[in-house]
Order: structure tokens, then C-alpha cells, then sequence
């Protein structure tokens, strides 16, 4: 008999631990389902893949530039001139009036100092900074997801708290409700406790509605009904694995989803810097061409093949300082992206330490909410202990009432608050749900 017991015992133990489970498998389910809806993530994504096509038309620029081409220039006047030969005038016409030209033209860059490198690695620091920009996105997106989740949770605890003030406020009234049968209450105090039982119910409707509306909000982002996908053993818990301020203001350094997008900017805005210091510098080019056309003596309208082969260096020489005032404006740009990227650590840093005050304050309060609940339900016993035996009035179990409904209220909100808190530090510190 001692081993069926045993194993009971270790069943009901491994149920306990996988309920216990389900609610953090919940909010990762949610999260993922969240990232794989979103049509905001889904069209960053697309936008991403065109930077593989930015780097494809860039590389064309080293590539043999092939083109064809047909032509036709009718040409009034043309040159001419009149020699004499054996004693006749004889006209020799240098160009005919109808000139007709086909040919295949090339170019090819041969070198040019390393701008086309640059621009290849400007495209690649843009993609990255893209990346961290959906990733970032992607985050925020996880983090509501979690707020909405343990709001839910929230609400449904705060129902069951006011739904148990329903239920004791009706208790209550039953035994005003015996004491009027004997005489010893008055319709009045039946009439209030009426009153009270109706706006208990009508507090249970708001909540009602605000979960509703959270659910909600929380279908709009993973784009199904999320009304099943909350557990109901689900509690305010949230284990973050950041101990202090100072560990959360490391992890924050190189893990937090802002800061990393900066730099990526940061990067992206440095390169930017290089290619405009880079404009004035020359390019070294071959150009050819094969075709055929009219106009060679002595049949200057016969079609006769030709080729044409040559290099070019291109060297800017003066271009109204452009190329100076450009890189100006890009150092610019860069030094007010490291300025933003400071005052973001700055910000982090500052709300990472109200966190933790949060926590520590909400904390404090919370013990002190735990020790007021205790005593608002000893002292709603001793007061229906006394109304009971007809030495309290009615007004006395009120105040009781809503004692114990305000000290249960506050320890579940205190509770939230510190929840909130450590998700604040979790997502400020880069943590992934």
C-alpha cells in the first residue's frame, strides 16, 4: 500500500511543477506568435532584403558597361571643296549628308581608389543598423506583449479579490437581514448593505470590461484570440536575472537593443564620413567600341567596320568645394549621433536605477500590505463575531469590509508594481523573453 501512495504523491508533485511551468511556456508561445504575425516586423524584414540588391547594383559598377547603338544625323551644309584636275573643277566632299552609325560601346573602371569598397561597406553598415532596428523592434514588440499578458493576470486577480468582497458583503447582509426579522436591525441598514453588494458588482463589471479589453489588445498583436492562451493558474511572478543597478547598467552597455541600434547608426554615419572625404578623388577607366558606319573616304557613303579603343583618368579638379562641405556636414551628423547615443546611455542608466527604487519602495510596502491584510481580516472577524451577538452596528462592519477589500487591493497592486519594475530592468538591460 506504501507504493501507490508514494507514487500519487510524486504525480501530483510533477503535475504541480508542470502547472507551475505552463504560464512562463505561455508568454514565450505568445511572444512567438506575436514576432511571426506582426506586419510591422514582416515589412522591415522585406525592406532588409533590399540591401542585398543595393550591393548587387553596386558591384555592377566594376563590370564591363556594354551598350548598343544606331544612329542617323542628316548634316546641311557639309564641307567640301573644289580641286581642279586636268582642267575640270572635280568637288571632294569631306562628309556626307546622311550619316548613319552603328556601334557596340564598353566601358570598364579599372581602378578608382577605393570608393566602390567604401560605398560596398556604407550599404553593409546600413543593412546592419536594419537589423539591429528589427531587432529592436521585434523586442518592444515582446515586451508588450508581456505587459498585456501579466495585465491580464492582474485583472483576473483583482476580480477574484472583489468577487470576494461580493461574496462577503452578502454574507453580511444575511445576517442584518436575521437581525431585522428579530427586530434588532433597521430596514436602513438592510438598504445599505444592498447598496454596497450593488456597487461591488458593478466594480466586478469594469473589471471585467478592462480585461476584456486587454485580451483585446493582446489578440490584435499575435492576430488570434488570446482569451484561451493565459493560464489560469498564472501568477504576478517574474524572475529577472540581474541582481543590483550597477549589473543592469553593464548588461545594459552591450545588450540593451537601443544602444546597439545607435552604434549601428554611429557606424554607418562614420563610413558616410569616409566616401564624402573621398570625392574629389580620380577614376581610371578603358572605353571601346566596334561598329560600322559611312563616311571614310574615298566612299564617303560606303558602310566600312571600325574600332575604337582608349583610357581615361578622371580627375576632379575643382568642384565649389563640394566634396569638403559634404564630409563636413557627415562629421556633423556623426558627432550629433554620438551626442544622442550618451544622452540614451544616460537615460537607460537613470531609469534603471528609478526601477530598482521602485522595486525596493513597492517591496517595503508590500510586507506592510501583507501584515494590514492579516489584521483587516482578524479585526471583519471580531466585528461579525459582534454583530452576531448584537454588540456592533452595521456601520462597524462596513468600515471592516472595506478595510480588508482596500488592504488585499493594495498587496495585489504592489505585487503588479514590482512585476513592472523588474520588466522595465529586464528590457532596459536587453534581456529576451
Amino acid at each position: 500500500m506504501k507504493f501507490p501512495k508514494i507514487t500519487i504523491t510524486l504525480l501530483l508533485l510533477l503535475s504541480q511543477v508542470a502547472l507551475a511551468q505552463n504560464p512562463n511556456e505561455a508568454l514565450a508561445s505568445l511572444v512567438k506568435q506575436a514576432i511571426e504575425y506582426s506586419p510591422r516586423v514582416k515589412e522591415q524584414v522585406q525592406l532588409l532584403n533590399t540591401g542585398d540588391y543595393r550591393i548587387k547594383v553596386q558591384e555592377s559598377g566594376l563590370k564591363p558597361q556594354i551598350s548598343g547603338e544606331v544612329g542617323y544625323t542628316r548634316l546641311d551644309p557639309v564641307a567640301e571643296a573644289v580641286i581642279p584636275i586636268q582642267g575640270f573643277d572635280g568637288k571632294l566632299q569631306f562628309q556626307p549628308h546622311n550619316n548613319y552609325n552603328t556601334a557596340v560601346n564598353a566601358s570598364y573602371v579599372i581602378y578608382d581608389w577605393g570608393r566602390f569598397k567604401a560605398g560596398v561597406q556604407k550599404t553593409l553598415l546600413d543593412m546592419q543598423q536594419q537589423r539591429e532596428n528589427i531587432e529592436s523592434l521585434k523586442q518592444t514588440l515582446a515586451y508588450q506583449v508581456a505587459q498585456l499578458y501579466y495585465s491580464i493576470i492582474y485583472i483576473q486577480k483583482a476580480i477574484v479579490v472583489q468577487q470576494d468582497q461580493v461574496k462577503l458583503v452578502e454574507e453580511n447582509g444575511k445576517i442584518i437581514s436575521d437581525r431585522l426579522k428579530s427586530g434588532d436591525a433597521l430596514d436602513y441598514d438592510l438598504v445599505q448593505v444592498q447598496v454596497r453588494y450593488k456597487n461591488a458588482e458593478i466594480r466586478v463589471v469594469d473589471l471585467q470590461g478592462q480585461l476584456e479589453k486587454q485580451y483585446i489588445f493582446l489578440s490584435a498583436l499575435i492576430g488570434s484570440d488570446a482569451r484561451k492562451q493565459v493560464p489560469a493558474n498564472a501568477e504576478l511572478q517574474y524572475n529577472y536575472p540581474i541582481a543590483d543597478a550597477q549589473g543592469a547598467i553593464s548588461e545594459a552597455v552591450t545588450n540593451n537593443q537601443d544602444i546597439k541600434t545607435a552604434l549601428a547608426r554611429e557606424n554607418a554615419l562614420a563610413q558616410e564620413v569616409k566616401i564624402s572625404s573621398m570625392t574629389n578623388l580620380p577614376q581610371l577607366a578603358a572605353n571601346g567600341a566596334v561598329g560600322i558606319r559611312n563616311g571614310y573616304q574615298p566612299n564617303i557613303d560606303a558602310w566600312r567596320f571600325n574600332t575604337l579603343l582608349g583610357v581615361k583618368l578622371n580627375i576632379p579638379i575643382y568642384t565649389g568645394k563640394r566634396g569638403a562641405y559634404n564630409t563636413q556636414i557627415a562629421r556633423i551628423n556623426l558627432d550629433a549621433a554620438k551626442q544622442s547615443t550618451e544622452a540614451q546611455k544616460t537615460q537607460i542608466n537613470r531609469d534603471i536605477e528609478n526601477a530598482f527604487n521602485d522595486i525596493k519602495v513597492a517591496t517595503q510596502k508590500r510586507t506592510l500590505a501583507e501584515r494590514n491584510v492579516y489584521q483587516a481580516e482578524y479585526g471583519l472577524k471580531l466585528a461579525k463575531a459582534r454583530l452576531v451577538n448584537g454588540v456592533s452596528t452595521p456601520l462597524e462592519i462596513q468600515t471592516s469590509e472595506t478595510a480588508v477589500q482596500e488592504a488585499k487591493f493594495s498587496l495585489l497592486q504592489y505585487d503588479y508594481q514590482i512585476l513592472l519594475a523588474k520588466l522595465e530592468i529586464s528590457r532596459l538591460s536587453g534581456v529576451k523573453l
